[in-house]
């Protein structure tokens, strides 16, 4: 009843009462974390490679218990099998997104498909992912790639502002809290912060030169870490402008600080996806 209906189980009875609403949102949180950890493994290098070790599982392996196999290890793992685990999941979360169209309460009958149903979901969301690794190759790779791209790209646009937000909201509380109690200690404890993540975004700067570069050649990489560390500079440097500051009193270093640090680590992530290893 605790997977197919919205009543807690008892082995739940000891945990703290929330909102099926609450609940609904772990629980798909837990879809999403599920659903990226199965990504995470497929994309591991070595994975595909101890794969075709089994025997009879890829094509021209063989048969397993008698039966002829024509499995492409390449369509189940790596950059193919992301994509289509990344599909499954969109069309599991779109599809929600349609059914709960205009519901604005739990009062609402279709209330009870969102916060309840959880095993009949799992089937749902395993059975679309199984159906998207029968998607012929075709030219699938290739628009979803494009999805891919769009949707990463605003998906970064939201965490920025999402995370300006929480350091701007960081920022005003602690300074609040200096003027109300009149302690240094509060200036002390946001300069200690703003001067860590501006050392740890110093040290990941240099180590991507280090790693990800080479005195003579890798010219794009070198191009892309030396344009963000500029485009850092400049919104530290802005953030302190006296217009800046009279037209928002609590903005900062604390702010760009953040930013920047988020900005080196994805500068990383791009570096390290970068399909030639050398």
């Amino acid at each position: 009843s605790c997977l197919c209906g919205s009543a807690p189980c008892l082995l739940c009875g000891c945990c703290p009462s929330a909102k099926n609403s609450t609940v609904s949102r772990l629980l798909f949180t837990f879809f999403l974390f599920l659903g990226t950890l199965v990504s995470i493994i497929m994309i591991i290098p070595g994975v595909e490679k101890e794969l075709h070790k089994l025997p009879g599982f890829c094509e021209g392996s063989g048969s397993v218990l008698g039966v002829q196999t024509h499995v492409d290890c390449g369509s189940f793992l790596g950059h193919k099998a992301v994509y289509r685990m990344g599909f499954a999941m969109a069309a599991f979360f779109f599809l929600f997104a349609a059914i709960m169209v205009c519901v604005r309460s739990s009062k609402d009958p279709r209330a009870a498909v969102q916060n309840g149903f959880w095993f009949f979901k799992f089937l749902v969301l395993v059975g679309i992912t199984v159906g998207a690794f029968y998607i012929p190759d075709g030219a699938f790779t290739s628009v979803w790639f494009y999805f891919g791209v769009v949707g990463s790209f605003l998906f970064i646009l939201i965490q920025l502002v999402l995370l300006i937000d929480f350091a701007h909201s960081w920022s005003q509380l602690w300074l609040r809290n200096a003027d109300e109690s009149n302690a240094k200690g509060w200036y002390a404890a946001l300069c200690i912060v703003t001067f860590i993540f501006y050392a740890t975004s110093i040290a990941a700067i240099a180590l991507l030169y280090v790693y990800y570069t080479k005195p003579e050649g890798c010219t794009e990489g070198k191009v892309l870490i030396s344009i963000n560390l500029i485009l850092c500079l400049i919104v530290s440097a802005v953030s302190i402008l006296p217009k800046i500051q009279d037209a928002q009193p609590h903005s900062g270093l604390l702010q760009a600080s953040l930013i920047t640090l988020y900005t080196i680590y994805v500068t990383w992530s791009a570096l390290a996806n970068v399909p030639s290893k050398q």
